[in-house]
C-alpha cells in the first residue's frame, strides 16, 4: 500500500524545510515512545510536543497508521453494505484517519475532527489543501480534548484511531460511550497490535456488545473471545511502502514496513449476511507448503487450524486473493 499521491506530497512539502539532524534525532526518540507506550500514553504525547517531533510523526508514524486505518476500515465495509456519507474522527492528529476515511468510503461528503493539539490542526488543514476530495478539504475542525470536548450530533461513521492507549481507564469508558452515542451507522476503533491495545479492544468489544451495538469486524460472531482466553492478543498487519525519507530515518533497508494493530467494528444495525459472507477470520499469515496451505482461523469462538489442498480448487483459488486479516 502506498499513501495518496495528494497525501505523499503534502508530507514531503512538510519536510522539506525541516533540518535533518533534528528530524533524525526526533524520528528516534518517536520510535522509542511508541514502543515503550505506557498505559496512559503520556510517552507517545511528550513526543509530539514541539515542531522536529511533529514532523517526524509525519515520516516514520502517519504511513503506518494510515495503513491501519485503510485495513480495519476495508474490512468493516466488506462486512457491512453501508453508505457512509459523514465521519467523524477522534483524535484526529494530522488527519491521518481521515485521509484513510475517504479512500475507503468514496461517498464521504462531510468530515469533522477532534483533535487537542493546534499544531496538528494547523498542520492537519495545510495537508487536506492537496486533497482532490473536497470534503477532506472542507474538514470541521475542533480544537478540544477527548475528555471534555466532542461536538454533539450524530455521524454515519465515527473512528477513533490510536487514542484509547492515551487514556486512562475511566476516561475511556466515557469516551466509548459518548462516541457510540454519536455513531449513526458504524464506529470503528483502532488501537496498537501490542496486548496493551489489545485489551482496550476487548473492554470496547464486552461494554458495546452489553449495549447493543452488532459486532461488525473482525469477530465472527460474539462468542467470548478465544484469544483472551489463552493469553494470546488479537492483531493484524498493514503493510506501507516506506519512501527514501522514511527509510533514512529509520535506517532501514527494506522498503516496506508492516504495522501490527488491533480494531472492532460495530454497527447501528444487524448484519445482512448472505452466501459469501465469511464465517471465520484469517488471525495468522497462511503457511504456504507444496500443494497445500494451512490456516489458523478464529471460528465459533474457537482458534483452529485448517488446511486448504489444491484439489479443493475453489478455496485454493481464493487464497490467492486473501491473507492475515481476511474473512474466510
Amino acid at each position: 500500500m502506498q499513501l495518496p499521491p495528494a497525501l505523499r506530497r503534502a508530507v514531503e512539502q512538510e519536510l522539506a524545510a525541516c533540518d535533518g539532524a533534528k528530524l533524525r534525532a526526533a524520528s528516534a526518540r518517536l520510535t522509542e515512545c511508541y514502543r515503550e507506550g505506557g498505559a496512559d500514553g503520556t510517552p507517545a504525547q511528550a513526543a509530539l510536543s514541539n515542531d522536529a517531533q511533529r514532523a517526524a510523526y509525519l515520516a516514520v508514524r502517519l504511513p503506518a497508521t494510515f495503513a491501519a486505518a485503510v485495513a480495519a476500515l476495508t474490512w468493516t465495509r466488506e462486512s457491512c453494505a453501508e453508505e457512509v456519507g459523514s465521519v467523524l474522527d477522534l483524535g484526529s492528529g494530522p488527519g491521518t484517519a481521515l485521509w484513510a476515511a475517504m479512500q475507503v468510503f468514496p461517498g464521504l461528503h462531510s468530515a469533522t475532527a477532534v483533535e487537542r493539539d493546534s499544531k496538528l490542526i494547523e498542520i492537519a488543514r495545510r495537508l487536506s489543501a492537496h486533497a482532490i476530495h473536497s470534503a477532506l478539504a472542507e474538514t470541521t475542525w475542533v480544537q478540544g480534548d477527548l475528555t471534555a470536548n466532542i461536538p454533539e450530533g450524530s455521524w454515519d461513521l465515527v473512528v477513533c484511531s490510536y487514542a484509547l492507549n492515551e487514556l486512562r481507564e475511566a476516561q475511556r469508558a466515557a469516551l466509548i460511550r459518548a462516541a457510540w452515542e454519536r455513531t449513526r451507522k458504524l464506529l470503528v476503533v483502532i488501537e496498537p497490535g501490542t496486548k496493551l491495545g489489545f485489551a482496550n479492544i476487548l473492554d470496547l468489544r464486552t461494554r458495546l456488545l452489553a449495549a447493543g451495538a452488532t459486532l461488525a469486524a473482525p469477530c465472527p460472531n460474539t462468542q467470548e473471545c478465544p484469544m483472551a482466553q489463552g493469553g494470546d492478543w488479537c492483531h493484524f498487519p498493514a503493510r506501507i511502502e516506506r519512501t527514501a525519507e522514511h527509510r533514512r530515518l529509520k535506517q532501514a533497508t527494506l522498503g516496506h514496513e508492516d504495522e501490527k494493530f488491533s480494531y472492532a467494528a460495530f454497527s447501528r444495525s444487524p448484519i445482512q449476511s448472505t452466501a459469501q459472507s465469511p464465517n471465520a477470520r484469517i488471525v495468522r499469515h497462511p503457511k504456504v507448503f507444496s500443494g497445500y496451505t494451512q490456516l489458523t482461523l478464529c471460528r465459533d469462538g474457537e482458534i483452529a487450524e485448517t488446511t486448504i489442498t489444491r484439489s479443493k480448487k475453489e478455496d485454493w483459488r481464493r487464497l490467492k486473493r486473501l491473507g492475515w486479516g481476511d474473512g474466510w
